[in-house]
């Protein structure tokens, strides 16, 4: 969608620009035709994140109602004893469900938000996005449909880490992510503890046990999926 900046204060650091750009909308805001959400579009906001740049550091304050355009966005948390966990990423088209949420109740923005691409963020302004979502049923339409759909997420997630073993969920996050052509994972085993949810400790020994099984090949940031079958295999067992 074309769109224009309006010159306003921003609660975003220098660490990326705001700037004037025609942006791709997902399909179905584009078959939107109401006036109310022409005319909020038009405050439509575009910003450009480098790779590693903050959309929100945890305690922000919240005013814009924020889709991803381009790129790919991390949002995770810290606990009080330093654990991080991933809570969900951003892809193109998709909107952020803690920003929705905290344009609906209130506060400052409970999480981090990193770009992991460079990525352009479309970002509504409070006032505009209230109006819209007040006066266009299309527009409520898909921020109901997107906020629904990362909250049933939001709960598999936790039915996940609630109830599903480590080696379980760490197998599963290999082979989601272990290409056809034999090529490395290259992540760390900190980063590797944040995204399911749990100490390097506990990371670094189940490795070191598919390791020996010879499931994996370990080097440094790197992980070898050897034997998709036997993690296949360790899946199913525990499922069934």
């Amino acid at each position: 969608m074309a769109v224009s900046t309006r010159t306003q204060r921003s609660d975003f650091s220098s660490e990326s620009s705001v700037t004037e750009k025609a942006l791709p909308c997902p399909p179905y805001l584009e078959r939107i035709r109401d006036l109310v959400w022409f005319e909020a579009r038009t405050h439509v906001q575009t910003k450009n994140l480098s790779i590693g740049a903050h959309l929100y550091r945890a305690g922000d304050e919240c005013n814009h109602y924020v889709l991803l355009s381009e790129g790919r966005i991390r949002v995770s948390t810290t606990s009080r004893a330093g654990r991080q966990i991933v809570l969900y990423r951003l892809e193109a088209g998709q909107s952020c469900p803690l920003s929705t949420a905290t344009l609906f109740t209130g506060g400052r923005f409970p999480a981090d938000a990193v770009a992991e691409k460079n990525s352009v963020v479309a970002l509504l302004p409070a006032k505009s996005f209230r109006l819209a979502f007040d006066g266009s049923p299309g527009f409520r339409q898909f921020v109901c449909m997107n906020f629904g759909k990362r909250i049933l997420d939001s709960v598999v997630l936790l039915e996940n880490a609630a109830y599903q073993r480590v080696d379980m969920r760490l197998a599963q996050w290999l082979l989601s992510y272990a290409s056809g052509d034999s090529t490395p994972i290259d992540i760390s085993q900190i980063e590797l503890a944040r995204e399911l949810g749990t100490a390097r400790e506990v990371v670094g020994r189940i490795l070191k046990s598919f390791e020996r099984n010879g499931w994996v090949r370990l080097s440094r940031r790197k992980i070898h999926v050897t034997d998709r079958v036997a993690l296949e295999a360790l899946i199913s067992r525990n499922l069934g």
